[in-house]
């Protein structure tokens, strides 16, 4: 093909959207009546094949039903004859006789035979009869075991009919029938349409029509061998029916070429109304949508795109909403850019910039903003360097060369401006920067967006500094402290010097919270931590542990006597009383020390040592310093640190005993209920009393596991000795941390559930101090507990610095009157302050549990004053579980 040609076909089909939809359109069709039209044709092909079949099948099948009994028929004829002849017993009597009888016979029944000649032979194959007009010459062409026989000279074929047959004295002879096959033959058996021949050895015998068989495309002609009852093999020495019938076609080429053509015209008008019209308006309106994109890219108005459009608007469809689309993203576009607009001039207003930099770091382009950051008049061609802190001149010139390298894709970085005389802080500017790459992936430039955050700067170092101080004395909290003292060990290590961390604590500072409130309480912290802060050197650090708890950090100390000098003029210092609202206060204060690396090298291991030495202090009388290494070398230090070591272990291997003291009726004497007591039996120092291992279980933070231990094994106690029909209920102490701990109560009642156990039976022991510190608190855990069914008893009362107005909100079952009160019963001031007790218990509606009975005398005082129950040594002393099962059955007797 030529170029041309080519250039202008291509043209043609890749012109207007119009015309190649026109294009497409002529396509399909022509594709489409070249399919119907083949289609077609193979199914009229088809359909003439299966009907020349099916009648070529139909003839078949019926002349081969039709020769067969066209057989049965003619040997059925010639058994009869032979039957009739033999019956007549003609051939029985002399020939001159016999002969002219049968002849009569045969004339008077010949012309009703289906046999046309006749022929008698004795048993030497002599004819001694024959009938019929070619009789005479079929003698001679006769053959013994011939079925059919064909003689040229009348053109007639013969079926042969052979029957042996008696002949009287001459023994027995044969019968020979001849059935000529003839035209009529044909006839009778030819149906309609159908045209019929017989040949027998390529030699036309009969036929059924006068005229010559049809021939051509619709003519069927059909080979049937005329089946004489022989093998199948010895059929094609027979005759040959041909059967000819002409087939009639039912829908003639031409009829179907103009009814094909006709199908074709209509489908092609149909696509044309139904397709053709529509493509040629959705065409149409497609090109709208594209000239108007260029009207608008070309900057013609808004209204000139609606009146452009207003054809593709007309239908509520896609391009129809493609047109609606296109009208609204210019409506977006157009407010988009006033936007934009708007926002430059905005940013104009505030202090942030946008710049845009060479590869050298010189500003090209700039918003006002950046003018006014940088307190220029025009920026533009300046460095962007000189604006730049010296100090994080580097920093910036590293990041934007890993724009210029390709190494990043955006950097986002905080620096601070060179100091100026218009401003008295540093102005700290945070960026976002991006490169410029050209198509060829260099770098050409940098671009970006600076701002000032200066107080948002300043905001954090305050939120980091409220997260790392406390908020009261504004000293270091646990988390700053953890770190320093992390750095410090590590430095240690490092120069292999000593560090020091001393625990202090202030004695009875919840006095001076009772006793001048709260917020004297705050202001005495602060004013401690003030004076103890001036003492210390720059590089140390105190920190508020929590509550009234401090932690001194002495790093990089050159010698043990360096952290003793210092913890001495703290000492010294903190001796002083401390001003507060203009009174003298005399604070005390103990603290534990530990030295890194001798007392550990964690600070877990150092935090713990402190936290012991501090309360080895305490325990030594308050207001002094203990050094974990010196309370280690002295006896009770050594003590000491051995209970604290061990008491962990005796409670988790629950070594700690359950004992009871008896608590019987003032007036019956019946063991009323019993007090459970905690026992500690050390196999190095024997019995360790309560009253020191329980307050260091508190401090230790083991009492919530000691008192889980003692409540679970007084309940099996009681479950024990209530099998066994002793009533007796139980009294247990319970801590402050049990107490407010939220679970509780749901705790108690699973252990009761699981036992089996009367919530009754069991009281609840709260110390007055503990019971009346937080009352609005205790009041709805105790509150909670009576709800459930539990006793209450308000221990060691009178001792505390309670009200009867918190004593009615507590709302208890019992006060157990001190020992302190009992044993100066004796006294006339002490008598009345139990009067007093038990006449109050009376008044709130609360029995009384006096403690400390060691005598008759005391016992029978105490009930002349009202007390409701007693216990003391004078009834039993603590006992373990087997003893005290013992004790009741002997009161029981």
């Amino acid at each position: 093909m030529e170029p041309c040609l080519r250039q202008r076909l291509t043209a043609f089909f890749s012109g207007g959207l119009r015309r190649q939809a026109y294009w497409h359109l002529a396509l399909t069709i022509l594709i489409a009546a070249v399919i119907i039209l083949l289609a077609a044709s193979w199914t009229l092909s088809n359909i003439r094949e299966r009907d020349l079949a099916l009648q070529q099948n139909q003839l078949l099948e019926h002349y081969s039903a039709v020769l067969p009994r066209r057989e049965i028929a003619w040997s059925t004829a010639a058994k009869q004859a032979q039957s009739r002849l033999e019956y007549l017993r003609f051939l029985e009597e002399p020939d001159a006789i016999a002969q002219p009888k049968l002849t009569a016979y045969l004339n008077a029944q010949w012309t009703l035979s289906e046999f046309s000649n006749l022929l008698i032979l004795d048993g030497g194959n002599q004819v001694i009869f024959h009938h019929g007009s070619e009789s005479d010459s079929l003698k001679s062409l006769f053959g013994e075991q011939a079925t059919w026989i064909y003689v040229p000279q009348f053109h007639q074929l013969y079926r042969v009919f052979q029957f042996p047959i008696w002949l009287g004295p001459r023994g027995e002879g044969r019968l020979i029938l001849f059935k000529s096959l003839s035209n009529s033959t044909l006839r009778e058996i030819v149906i309609p349409q159908a045209h019929l021949q017989l040949s027998y050895h390529g030699q036309l015998v009969a036929q059924s029509h006068d005229t010559p068989p049809p021939s051509g495309e619709n003519t069927l002609r059909i080979e049937l061998p005329w089946s004489d009852g022989q093998a199948a093999s010895e059929l094609a020495a027979g005759p040959m029916l041909e059967i000819y019938r002409e087939v009639v076609d039912q829908l003639p080429y031409s009829s179907f070429i103009l009814r094909t053509g006709s199908a074709i015209a209509l489908l092609t008008l149909l696509i044309w109304l139904s397709v053709g019209r529509w493509l040629a308006r959705t065409a149409y309106r497609i090109e709208t949508l594209g000239k108007g994109a260029r009207l608008y890219a070309e900057g013609e108005t808004r209204e000139a795109l609606v009146a452009e459009l207003e054809p593709a608007r007309q239908n509520a469809d896609e391009i129809g909403e493609t047109a609606a689309a296109f009208e609204q993203m210019m409506e977006t576009i157009q407010s988009r850019a006033q936007e934009q607009q708007y926002y430059l001039e905005t940013l104009s207003l505030l202090e942030e910039a946008v710049v845009e930099l060479s590869v050298a770091g010189i500003i090209l382009r700039a918003s006002p903003g950046w003018n006014k950051i940088v307190h220029r008049k025009d920026a533009i061609g300046v460095s962007i360097f000189e604006d730049i802190h010296a100090e994080d001149v580097e920093m910036l010139q590293t990041q934007l060369n890993t724009l210029f390298a390709g190494e990043k894709q955006q950097i986002s970085l905080r620096f601070r401006l060179r100091p100026q005389w218009v401003v008295k802080h540093e102005t700290w500017v945070e960026c976002q920067l991006l490169p410029n790459t050209h198509k060829n992936g260099k770098v050409t430039g940098i671009r970006g967006v600076l701002r000032d955050i200066t107080q948002t700067y300043l905001n954090e170092r305050q939120i980091t500094h409220m997260a790392l101080h406390d908020a009261l004395t504004e000293l270091p909290n646990r988390i700053l402290l953890e770190d320093r003292i992390k750095n410090a060990l590590s430095i240690a290590e490092r120069n292999r010097h000593l560090v020091g961390v001393c625990f202090i604590d202030l004695d009875n500072f919840k006095v001076i919270n009772d006793t001048l409130g709260h917020k004297a309480g705050d202001r005495l912290l602060v004013t401690f931590a003030e004076r103890l802060r001036a003492s210390l050197r720059s590089g140390d650090t105190l920190a508020r542990w929590g509550g009234d708890e401090f932690v001194l950090l002495l790093p990089d100390m050159q010698s043990m006597h360096a952290i003793r000098n210092v913890t001495e003029k703290i000492v010294q210092s903190l001796q002083p009383p401390l001003i507060l609202d203009g009174n003298e206060i005399r604070v005390t204060f103990s603290m534990g020390a530990v030295v890194y690396p001798s007392d550990g090298v964690d600070i877990e291991v150092l935090f713990s040592q402190a936290d012991r030495a501090m309360f080895f202090a305490k325990s030594q009388g308050r207001n002094q310093v203990c050094y974990f290494q010196d309370m280690e070398r002295s006896e009770p230090g050594r003590r000491e640190l051995y209970i604290q070591s061990h008491l962990t272990l005796a409670v988790n291997q629950g070594k700690i005993e359950t004992w009871f003291q008896p608590i019987v009726d003032a007036r019956s004497g019946k063991c009323h209920a019993a007090e459970v007591l905690a026992r500690w039996h050390d196999g190095e120092y024997g019995w360790v009393s309560p009253s020191t291992f329980i307050p260091m279980a508190e401090s230790l933070g083991l009492i919530g596991e000691l008192g889980l231990h003692i409540m679970k094994s007084s309940l099996d106690a009681a479950q024990v000795w209530h099998a066994r029909g002793e009533k007796v209920a139980l009294a247990v102490n319970i801590s402050k941390r049990q107490l407010f701990t939220p679970s509780f109560t749901q705790h108690l009642l699973r252990e009761f559930d699981e036992r089996g156990l009367e919530h009754s039976m069991l009281v609840l022991e709260v110390t007055e101090s503990v019971a009346l510190s937080d009352v609005q608190n205790g009041a709805e855990r105790v509150t909670e507990l009576r709800k459930a069914g539990f006793g209450i008893a308000i221990d060691d009362f009178g001792t505390g610095y309670s009200s009867l107005s918190q004593l009615h909100e507590m709302r208890a079952d019992e006060l157990k009157i001190d020992i302190s009160f009992v044993r100066r019963l004796d006294e006339p001031s002490g008598r009345s302050m139990v009067q007093a007790i038990i006449n109050l218990a009376q008044l709130f509606g609360l029995k009384t549990v006096a403690e400390g009975v060691e005598d008759a005398a005391t016992a029978q005082k105490l009930r002349d004053l009202g007390v409701d129950y007693l216990q003391g040594y004078w009834f039993g002393k603590p006992m373990p579980q087997a003893e005290f099962l013992a004790w009741l059955e002997t009161r029981s007797r």
